[in-house]
């Protein structure tokens, strides 16, 4: 039984995870993370220190760290990864968190009390790339008055997805959400299927004041 309590302690199903994540395809990743899991970098774990719900971060071998570590590394995550959870038999949203090419830790993207993952069950063939900490009101500039006054600054980030960046204006549900791209075009991104499905342009307005269903 696993939850959020304080431990120092990296438990080998945390290892496991993540060999699980990144080591099945390691060719489709800029960093060679499978190098970091299997090189003993991480030597225990930091709960109750962030403020992002449910996250839990690694202590490092600090010479190992000096190896891995790029000072030039972008800090981003990898979301969309779905782990079931033995309690609730139910699939666990995860995110990775990177910073200056190192993996940091990671969140259960949702409220629980306790979990225990099956490591023999991940979903993470549709897992996107998100960047942290970036300046993206850039973007405000794409929309009109009446659109900037609907959105979120806050909730603007870029993603990568088949190689391509897309800014997150509007979530929907289960993770799918609105986007658009920097030649202004606006998009229904889902995960499950995973598509990315153009929308006219002209009907933002309709979706960020909540009249227009996009189900």
């Amino acid at each position: 039984m696993f939850g959020l309590f304080r431990r120092k302690k990296i438990e080998s199903w945390e290892i496991e995870l993540l060999e699980k994540i990144f080591g099945k395809n390691p060719e489709k990743f800029d960093v060679k993370f499978d190098q970091q899991i299997v090189s003993g970098l991480f030597t225990g774990v930091h709960i109750g220190l962030s403020d992002i719900p449910n996250y839990v971060g690694f202590k490092y071998d600090p010479n190992l760290y000096e190896r891995f570590y790029r000072a030039k590394g972008r800090n981003y995550k990898f979301s969309n990864i779905l782990v079931r959870d033995l309690f609730s038999n139910e699939y666990l949203p995860v995110s990775i968190y990177i910073s200056y090419d190192v993996i940091n830790g990671y969140s259960i993207d949702k409220n629980v009390s306790k979990y225990k993952f099956d490591n023999s069950d991940i979903k993470a063939e549709l897992m996107h790339k998100i960047f942290i900490g970036e300046d993206n009101s850039h973007v405000l500039y794409l929309l009109t008055a009446n659109e900037r006054d609907l959105v979120i600054e806050s909730d603007i980030y870029s993603t990568l997805l088949d190689s391509r960046a897309y800014y997150h204006l509007k979530e929907l549900e289960d993770g799918d959400f609105v986007g658009i791209d920097e030649q202004n075009n606006l998009y229904k991104i889902t995960h499950d299927p995973f598509e990315i499905n153009m929308i006219d342009r002209n009907k933002l307005i309709d979706i960020l004041e909540g009249k227009l269903d996009l189900y």
